[in-house]
């Protein structure tokens, strides 16, 4: 049996309407949107169009919200990020930041254009609003904030979070990478200022697509990242300053948006609420069995605390990588094993040896949940 336990790196399975809607731009399409006046192109901005309501509906955005698309996550943090950040701003993240905030963060730091600190998740994966407290200043413009660890999966109260923002006059950017497609997002209510998403998690869209939803003003306020052709405004030498021609320069990937709208409006078809509960389930039975079949496993943070399907552990005396391989080698077991670009998360609940990962998304059985733990039984 193949089991895919990988599902906080990307999506394994895909809903069929996803590629139903690739083929279909590409047999009867695979004209550029948004690059001519004849009728297949104006087709074209009319798929990228309505994958962008999609969103926008999915997310609760409102009419004063824009989606812009972007190849991935990591792509739409740098546009806000860089896009934000002015000479002597300074920024806060937190200590269980992906690779794609903390680097571009310390890239600016290094540089010399802002400063910034690190608000402190407590080993269990508890948010420290004292640390918060602590790190916040006069001149902080922004707090970029992972909405659920990649690593163990906590989620953290954005929502708490963001009404601390809202009262001090700092900009909450939400990284929604593991979040998007499995717990319910309200950006037109809850107190965010921006949503960056991959489409290729668990909105189960295809690779190279993602985006990030903003406030028209706050969007058409900063620069964007990427300067070109848009098919607007082409005599000016200056990047339209509206949305999203704004962020939006050169051909975008039209077959993924495709893809990604097709996904998103099957996935408006179900309950999040459903689908967030059945993952916990998964998870949980997949925790509890490991627990107690496997001697002296070490599990990131306290599982107690609200997470979504992600799980990290070691073995005490096993190798995380080297287990990682075995597993996929006898058992066809796949998951990833080491750092999963967050150095400062595996800080934060342990070191630096990395940990193996468990997650589980939409498409994970009992019946896999099952087989994997009737190995480690026959392992340990």
């Amino acid at each position: 049996m193949e089991v895919y336990l990988d599902y906080g790196a990307t999506s394994y399975k895909k809903p069929a309407v996803v590629f139903e809607a690739m083929s279909s731009f590409f047999n009867n399409n695979n004209t550029n949107p948004g690059r001519g006046g004849y009728q297949l192109a104006v087709e074209a901005g009319q798929c990228v169009f309505q994958a962008r309501a999609n969103i926008l509906k999915f997310f609760n955005g409102s009419l004063e919200d824009q989606v812009i698309f972007t190849k991935n996550v990591t792509e739409a943090l740098n546009i806000v990020i860089k896009g934000l950040a002015n000479k002597s701003d300074h920024f806060l993240i937190s200590s269980i930041e992906h690779n794609s905030v903390y680097r571009t963060i310390d890239y600016l730091a290094q540089i010399g254009l802002i400063t910034y600190d690190i608000v402190a998740v407590l080993p269990s994966g508890e948010f420290s609003f004292e640390s918060l407290e602590n790190k916040k200043r006069n001149n902080t413009k922004a707090f970029i904030l992972n909405h659920a660890s990649n690593v163990s999966g906590h989620i953290m109260p954005i929502n708490d979070i963001g009404k601390y923002c809202r009262e001090n006059n700092i900009l909450l950017v939400v990284d929604g990478a593991q979040s998007a497609g499995i717990l319910p997002v309200d950006f037109q209510n809850q107190p965010m200022d921006v949503f960056c998403f991959t489409g290729h998690k668990h909105l189960m869209g295809p690779m190279g697509t993602g985006g990030f939803l903003i406030k028209k003003s706050l969007g058409e306020s900063i620069p964007p990242l990427i300067h070109g052709g848009t098919g607007s405004l082409s005599e000016n030498a200056l990047m339209p300053g509206f949305l999203p021609d704004h962020f939006e320069a050169g051909t975008v990937n039209a077959v993924g948006i495709a893809g990604l709208g097709a996904a998103v409006e099957y996935l408006l078809e179900k309950s999040i609420l459903q689908l967030e509960g059945k993952e916990k389930d998964l998870h949980n039975r997949l925790y509890k069995g490991l627990l107690d079949s496997v001697p002296n496993i070490h599990f990131y943070g306290n599982m107690a605390v609200p997470k979504i399907g992600v799980m990290s552990f070691n073995i005490e005396n096993v190798d995380n990588g080297e287990f990682a391989d075995y597993l996929d080698e006898y058992f066809q077991i796949m998951a990833r094993s080491g750092l999963h670009c967050s150095p400062l998360a595996h800080e934060t609940f342990s070191d630096l040896r990395g940990s193996i990962r468990f997650s589980v998304g939409h498409y994970t059985t009992d019946e896999e949940v099952d087989y994997v733990l009737n190995c480690f039984d026959s392992l340990f």
